[in-house]
């Protein structure tokens, strides 16, 4: 192998999946390399072609680790959260799209010295044969989804103490707070926002403007919101009024 091929599978061994635009991009050769180069890995059984782009053959048995693909926007709040992250500390990313991405860079960061604790199965899987402490906290799985709620995950929690949450929303209201439409999924929120220092929310700006049905978050519980660019200087006015951080990736 050259030293570019190498270097791919070093990188794949850490993120468990890469896209070839994705890299080509980032690498300055067409994509028509990269697929040669994927191909390869996956002659001799290093990894497993999917949408897109590879995962690695060590998580082929962990299908979650690669799905739901995360728009630009979201890769580029990811991006902002992680420059967030305080050094040595324990952070929570909750399910969703964009803590999942979140937690893709994380690990392509380098930065095994924080401590992730997280709900969600597809989140932790990609810690899996890491350097990275994660812990999975317990609970009942969703039936729509991979993540873990419930009594136990919410008693679970109350043993530990977050420097910094990073969760997303299925609706916002800037005057007023952040949303969810699963009830189950609700209160550990709201126990996660109690339990954390410091509260980040992790948002597209199209969720702004939309109610959901059980609210998590109140505008005084959180400090940060890490957006686009598409965000209404009204929300954003509403915000800052509530002395909420504004963050917007560009």
């Amino acid at each position: 192998m050259n030293s570019r091929q190498q270097n791919l599978l070093e990188k794949l061994s850490k993120t468990g999946r890469m896209e070839a635009a994705e890299e080509a991009k980032l690498l300055n050769v067409s994509s028509m390399t990269l697929w040669r180069d994927f191909k390869l890995f996956e002659e001799q059984g290093l990894a497993v072609k999917t949408h897109g782009g590879i995962i690695s053959a060590a998580n082929e048995r962990l299908p979650f680790n690669c799905i739901s693909k995360a728009s630009d926007f979201q890769k580029k709040i990811a991006k902002a959260a992680i420059s967030l992250m305080p050094k040595n500390s324990t952070i929570m990313l909750s399910a969703g799209t964009t803590t999942l991405e979140i937690a893709r860079q994380l690990v392509s960061s380098g930065r095994p010295q924080i401590t992730v604790v997280t709900n969600s199965l597809p989140v932790a899987a990609i810690f899996y044969k890491t350097d990275f402490n994660a812990i999975l906290l317990g609970g009942s799985l969703r039936r729509n989804s991979m993540d873990l709620t419930g009594p136990l995950a919410e008693k679970n929690l109350d043993e530990l103490h977050i420097d910094m949450l990073f969760t997303g929303c299925d609706g916002a209201i800037s005057e007023e707070g952040f949303f969810t439409s699963d009830l189950s999924m609700a209160e550990l929120e709201r126990k996660s926002v109690q339990r954390s220092k410091t509260v980040a929310v992790v948002t597209e700006s199209r969720k702004f403007g939309k109610i959901s049905l059980a609210k998590f978050a109140s505008a005084k519980d959180v400090q940060t919101v890490i957006t686009d660019m598409n965000l209404s200087n009204q929300d954003k006015s509403s915000l800052e009024k509530n002395k909420i951080k504004v963050l917007t990736a560009n």
